[in-house]
């Protein structure tokens, strides 16, 4: 499992840096003890890179098929590139040998508590997943593609413009500058991946519903540009 798992890592990771890096020199790194951990790290594009920049689900599924085998896997910029390293444990240990069988009064006592806190314990996995499956769904729901963040221009109606259907629930507003009096914003993301900081898009609407503003939250600790904004004039 661990062999399978690092090899989708570095084949995805692979795939990334060919399709939003091209160009770039790229590093795998493979150490071990105990267990063991990939790192490919690329640097920035030197040729064009493709116009589709993909929501990260490929990097998602695999974040979710290392951590649940106990491993840990991280993914952001590095150095002016790209970098995404998992660890996949070492799965060792002997099962204990069998100690001697308590008096069956306390056998079952034992079993009554142990089925009251595994039942406890599983209600609240299923609320820690379904609260996971709500905020994966509609932050998933939430990206708008680069692309047609680029193609939206000022002073365009509200109805006919392609968006998502949904806005994101937690919007970066102490990151971003002040909107315009009286319009309505909404906040996208600029990318499907979760659990990280992301760029996010604001896009601002006056009362008539036509776009007076859209501009580029930048990703927690990323440093502001003012290219970043665009607003009617």
């Amino acid at each position: 499992m661990a062999e399978r798992l690092l090899h989708r890592v570095t084949r995805e990771a692979l795939t990334n840096a060919a399709r939003h890096a091209p160009g770039a020199p790229v590093v795998v790194e493979l150490t071990g003890g105990p267990g063991a951990t990939v790192t490919v790290t690329n640097g920035p594009a030197t040729e064009p890179g493709s116009a589709h920049s993909g929501g990260g689900t490929g990097l998602l599924g695999l974040r979710a098929a290392v951590t649940a085998v106990g491993g840990t896997f991280e993914a952001g910029p590095h150095g002016g590139g790209y970098r995404v390293r998992a660890h996949v444990p070492e799965r060792a240990g002997r099962p204990s040998a069998p100690s001697r069988a308590p008096s069956a009064p306390f056998t079952r006592a034992r079993r009554r508590v142990a089925a009251a806190l595994g039942a406890a314990a599983g209600a609240g996995v299923a609320l820690v997943a379904a609260a996971a499956g709500w905020y994966a769904y509609i932050e998933t729901h939430a990206v708008l593609e680069p692309a047609a963040y680029a193609a939206l221009r000022i002073g365009s109606p509200l109805t006919p413009l392609a968006l998502p259907d949904r806005q994101i629930q937690d919007p970066p507003s102490d990151r971003a500058s002040a909107p315009p009096e009286g319009a309505d914003c909404r906040y996208h993301r600029a990318s499907g991946e979760l659990f990280v900081s992301v760029d996010h898009y604001r896009l601002c609407f006056d009362d008539e519903g036509r776009l007076v503003a859209k501009d580029v939250v930048p990703r927690a600790g990323a440093r502001r540009s003012a290219t970043h904004e665009e607003f009617t004039r």
